[in-house]
């Protein structure tokens, strides 16, 4: 079965690879910066990206989508802006045939967390396009600060596909329910998994938000 998922995978691959997506194109990412003086901080919320094209037909074929978001913290200057701070976090989705499900995974640095199965991609979805806090607060009152948000969107290899359900299943489930150390699962190597990528769908997408005073 293994082989014939390979070999269909490998036609979706060849007919979609000449249409991996520039950066220029627009981000479906939007960053509300917070008012003056507000304690609020600022929220990234995402355009619906999964549900539609090849990415969809790659997650149904079995192959986990990657999304790695880096959100900067840029303080405005004389002649050049200085990166103050910065956040990166991962979201993993993956579909499950024999459960018909969806299930969503976000890892921030050494901590993952379960964010739920779901029987549709369009709810899965969901969970990832609502409204996202950025851990990032301005040092300096009165000065003038904008963010920079960066989503690099990957599907994960066929070659890595087997390891990625052991490590789900095995190394990672006790994590999720606190019966083992999260840090120490992902800290065999479980991490390196998620930075090997296939080229048929890699798309980077950025969004800088609009100025405003701390």
């Amino acid at each position: 079965m293994r082989v014939v998922r390979a070999l269909g995978i490998a036609a979706l691959l060849s007919v979609g690879a000449t249409a991996v997506a520039p950066a220029q194109q627009r981000a479906p990412i939007e960053v509300a910066v917070p008012r003056q003086g507000s304690s609020d901080g600022a929220y990234m919320t995402l355009a619906p990206l999964l549900a539609t094209g090849q990415v969809r037909d790659l997650l149904q074929a079995g192959f986990p989508a990657r999304l790695h978001f880096r959100a900067e913290l840029w303080r405005e200057g004389g002649w050049f802006d200085d990166l103050e701070n910065s956040a990166e976090w991962d979201v993993i989705v993956q579909y499950e045939p024999r459960l018909r499900r969806y299930r969503v995974l976000r890892i921030d640095g050494a901590r993952p967390e379960f964010l739920g199965g779901f029987p549709s991609l369009a709810e899965a979805s969901g969970i990832i396009e609502r409204p996202h806090r950025l851990p990032l607060v301005p040092a300096r009152a009165g000065r003038r600060y904008y963010y920079n948000v960066i989503l690099d969107l990957e599907m994960v290899s066929l070659s890595d596909l087997d390891q990625l359900e052991r490590w789900l299943e095995g190394e990672l489930r006790p994590a999720v329910r606190g019966r083992t150390n999260a840090a120490g699962a992902l800290g065999r190597g479980a991490r390196t998994l998620f930075l090997r990528v296939i080229g048929g769908e890699q798309r980077r997408y950025e969004r800088r938000s609009s100025s405003f005073r701390a």
